[in-house]
């Protein structure tokens, strides 16, 4: 099966390109106009798969112009596609998800995935930890509007709670296993919470 995948440089600055099977697969990544430094291991990584990926940068300014461009790719490779191609849009972004939902709706195979790692079909972990649960019983006490709104924040509060039970990687952690199961996502770097889903 063909695949394509969309990713939302602005929004996911980690790319771990071992779990890309590069046969039969495009990557392309789209960076927003104001960012001009990209890690060297990524695209270190990147280059190492060839043609497969493509960068695009973003001309211009304003709220939700990289995810704009990226809808439009899809509309793109929508109109080309063959019967054996599945879309994938890597972003923390639930703003595609409307989006996705019409196009799968007219029989296209498109999903988002908030993680990499999901495309790892089982050989690898993804990240989670024991304290998720409590972090997200600890979220559901608070009042909507006294949530944590950026990922600094969330990070922070996390801290807080766990106290010193969790280091820096379990931190992270918990917010990607909050974002791959929907309880999080990111618009324009605030956070909206989707608590009921866990």
């Amino acid at each position: 099966m063909k695949r394509f995948i969309l990713i939302d440089f602005e929004n996911i600055q980690k790319i771990d390109f071992q779990f890309i099977d590069v046969v039969d697969t495009e990557v392309v990544i789209f960076v927003g106009k104001s960012q001009n430094k990209i890690p060297f291991s990524i695209v270190e990584k990147a280059q190492a798969l060839g043609s497969s990926v493509k960068w695009i940068k973003i001309a211009g300014d304003g709220k939700n112009n990289l995810d704009f461009h990226i809808a439009c790719e899809l509309g793109r490779i929508s109109e080309r596609l063959q019967a054996d191609v599945e879309l994938i849009v890597l972003s923390k972004d639930n703003g595609y998800d409307s989006l996705i939902a019409y196009l799968s709706s007219s029989g296209i195979r498109v999903r988002r995935i908030a993680n990499i790692a999901e495309l790892s079909k089982g050989k690898v972990r993804l990240p989670s930890s024991e304290f998720t649960s409590n972090v997200v019983a600890n979220l559901n006490k608070i009042g909507t509007s006294r949530r944590p709104r950026t990922r600094g924040t969330l990070k922070k509060h996390i801290e807080s709670v766990l106290r010193d039970r969790a280091n820096t990687n379990e931190i992270e952690a918990i917010i990607e296993e909050m974002f791959i199961k929907g309880l999080i996502t990111q618009s324009n770097n605030r956070l909206r919470y989707n608590l009921s889903a866990s």
